[in-house]
């Protein structure tokens, strides 16, 4: 399982590091096969407080194309908070800036086998 990263949507998080923004937010892309392409984000301060018709509200709005959920927070509260069941199969990604590498990111896929759960997965960055 991969996720790879459009040139739109690299340079989106580049951006809000470049602002020092930490905003929370959804991502917007496709699936095909076992692999996530995420076109683009959209900011949303309130990912973390989702209810299912919040998802489904935000999920039709981007023509049902909502594949994940990323984060500035490296908090394992927040990240706990998103193991909800409309969660399970979309991804989550945690969004981080080192000087030298440029853009950083964790990258997980949400589960539920018994019990929620982040399966960490291989980011690809272009």
């Amino acid at each position: 399982m991969n996720v790879y990263f459009s040139h739109e949507a690299k340079k989106y998080f580049e951006g809000l590091i470049l602002i020092g923004s930490d905003l929370d937010g959804i991502l917007i892309g496709h699936k095909r096969g076992y692999e996530y392409y995420i076109e683009r984000g959209f900011p949303y301060h309130e990912v973390f407080s989702m209810t299912d018709e919040d998802f489904n509200k935000i999920n039709q709005q981007f023509d049902d194309r909502l594949i994940g959920f990323y984060t500035f927070s490296s908090s394992e509260r927040k990240s706990k908070k998103i193991l909800v069941p409309f969660a399970v199969g979309k991804i989550f990604l945690k969004v981080a800036s080192g000087k030298e590498q440029g853009l950083i990111t964790e990258s997980y896929l949400i589960d539920y086998e018994n019990e929620f759960s982040l399966k960490s997965i291989k980011v690809h960055i272009f």
